[in-house]
């Protein structure tokens, strides 16, 4: 009989939360990255528009990397939004057509089926190019690059989602640019995925309010519910709307107060067991 599944060490959530971004694909290769990306990717200020005639704010956008477990994938019901991974990313340098048919397209599909089983449509494909590495192999490279193998296998309609880093430890421009155009799109498909699980997030917990004149309502699961969205706020250093969302439960309790104290008898489904 397989020994039980290690449950997760509890998220403490703090305004130093950042949007969870899976790495999937080499490790070594990630790990070289990481720190001119997690140094790069906030510089710049992303345009942030929402729903229900909310006017655009101006972010910076930060993320917290970590290594692609199935586990992380979120469960139906979850409602801890700062738990989700945004994005998933699959890192590869290969530039071999054999090395990639014999392990780097398999490892692929098996990442994708794990997303796909888990309905997880926002991913990423990052090809590091190395001119090093090229100019060492012997063999004469295909007319098909491995970006264009990688696009006709995995991406279909969405070549986008493949994406190309030249040289990205080097000094030059071309380096730079190359840069620039991903950081692009890492920022802009991580504020998509975002504002996207936002939404469903906010509707689900306007759904859950709708039903407080419902019995067995609880006032503290929603506290929990709404808390978790100022935290998602305070990550983004939207403060105001932050505060916001403790306004609008400080209103809320202090009306069932108020109706309990006017002999409203409904109250008494009204329920703070946290348990």
């Amino acid at each position: 009989m397989d020994a039980p599944e290690e449950p997760l060490p509890p998220v403490i959530y703090t305004m130093e939360n950042k949007p969870i971004v899976t790495c999937a694909g080499d490790q070594n290769l990630f790990t070289s990255i990481y720190p001119t990306l997690s140094q790069q990717l906030p510089r710049e200020p992303m345009e942030w528009r929402r729903s229900y005639g909310r006017a655009p704010k101006m972010i910076h956008l930060e993320s917290n990397f970590v290594q692609f477990k199935e586990e992380l994938l979120p469960k139906e019901g979850n409602k801890a939004l700062l738990t989700f991974p945004f994005l998933h990313i699959y890192w590869t340098e290969c530039c071999d057509t054999e090395v990639y048919k014999a392990t780097v397209k398999d490892d692929l599909t098996k990442w994708q089926n794990v997303l796909k089983a888990y309905s997880s449509v926002d991913w990423l494909i990052v090809v590091v190019e190395n001119d090093a590495k090229k100019k060492n192999k012997t063999n004469i490279l295909p007319r098909t690059s491995i970006v264009d193998k990688i696009r006709n296998d995995f991406c279909n309609k969405q070549s986008d989602r493949c994406v190309v880093l030249s040289d990205p430890l080097k000094d030059s421009s071309r380096t730079q640019e190359s840069w620039n155009a991903f950081l692009t799109k890492l920022r802009t498909l991580l504020l998509m995925s975002f504002t996207k699980n936002l939404g469903k997030f906010e509707d689900d917990m306007r759904t859950l309010r709708e039903k407080r004149t419902e019995p067995g309502w609880s006032f503290c699961e929603y506290f929990m519910v709404q808390e978790e969205l100022a935290f998602v706020f305070e990550m983004l250093q939207q403060f105001e709307d932050a505060l916001v969302q403790y306004d609008e439960l400080d209103a809320l309790f202090s009306q069932y107060v108020v109706n309990f104290g006017a002999g409203d008898i409904k109250c008494h489904f009204y329920s703070l067991s946290c348990g």
